[in-house]
């Protein structure tokens, strides 16, 4: 009987021929990954556009400052609001003098500003039924005499945030397309190259899975390098980039994980990982199947 039954032949997995695949695999896995990271990235600055995008409530001229602070104290608890600021018609004046670099106030012989609220919504709110919504609660409070919502600029950033999503979930799933196709060609050049020693063990009796499994040990374990150096340089990125772009567009103030919610954004990227992670391992695993099995069925005409 032969002794293939008894070990497991030895596929060195630390041969040159594993350095393509790892590097390969890396690559693809590290796209996804940039892919995956722009996108959650993307959703969080497109929140962070939204909520400074303010809501104005104006005041009559008649209504005193007590009840201006009544009223952003009660809008400050609402679930809708983010922030919300008092702007008194001095602070108004201050501001358009510093604009206008001219006193209209003197010129004018009086203050035509009104007094106002600077309200911030939570990104969730930022739509038109729910901006339409809270308009009319607003005018509910005695002494509002306009509130301006800038509706259309908020739907030009939902609109251009679909318009992103669905070109990075294109560019995800094209990557997923080219991974495939360049890992399993790296694989099957590997295979191609021990296409005898597979040979050679089917001739003294060895099993299918016996003859399979050190190829795929092989696989995964190149996979789980691809995986580790990918996440490296995708961690190293996304802080690098990360902080790029929230001190040129949000002076730095913008946290990429809510204070408030924290767990949820920690699972969607531990998610995306675990993904990654997945997507690495299974293709390698498969590609490495299919093509073992491709030499195991063919005639010796074709090893050659």
């Amino acid at each position: 009987m032969s002794n293939y039954n008894n070990s497991t032949p030895r596929i060195s997995r630390h041969d040159t021929s594993s350095l393509p695949q790892v590097v390969s695999i890396a690559i693809i896995i590290y796209l996804l990954g940039l892919s995956g990271l722009m996108f959650f990235a993307g959703q969080k600055m497109v929140d962070s556009l939204k909520e400074k995008v303010y809501v104005n409530i104006y005041f009559s001229q008649n209504t005193d400052e007590s009840s201006i602070i009544q009223i952003l104290e009660s809008l400050k608890s609402k679930n809708y609001t983010k922030d919300a600021y008092y702007l008194s018609n001095k602070d108004a004046a201050v501001d358009y003098k510093k604009e206008l670099e001219q006193d209209f106030v003197d010129v004018l012989g009086y203050n035509p500003l009104p007094s106002s609220i600077e309200l911030s919504l939570k990104a969730k709110y930022s739509d038109r039924a729910s901006l339409h919504k809270i308009e009319k609660e607003l005018y509910l409070y005695d002494g509002v005499e306009e509130v301006l919502t800038q509706t259309n600029l908020i739907e030009q950033i939902n609109k251009n945030k679909k318009l992103a999503a669905g070109t990075l979930a294109g560019m995800g799933l094209l990557f997923i397309i080219i991974a495939f196709f360049l890992i399993n060609s790296t694989i099957r050049l590997s295979i191609y190259s021990k296409r005898f020693l597979i040979r050679s063990m089917q001739l003294v009796g060895a099993t299918e899975y016996f003859i399979i499994k050190p190829f795929l040990k092989k696989a995964a374990f190149q996979a789980l390098m691809a995986f580790i150096v990918s996440t490296g340089f995708l961690v190293i990125t996304f802080y690098v980039i990360g902080n790029w772009a929230n001190d040129l567009i949000f002076s730095g103030k913008m946290t990429w994980v809510d204070s408030q919610n924290p767990m949820r954004e920690i699972l969607i990227y531990s998610s995306l990982f675990a993904c990654l992670f997945l997507i690495g391992m299974l293709i390698p695993i498969i590609c490495t199947y299919w093509s073992t099995k491709r030499y195991l069925y063919s005639n010796i005409e074709d090893l050659y």
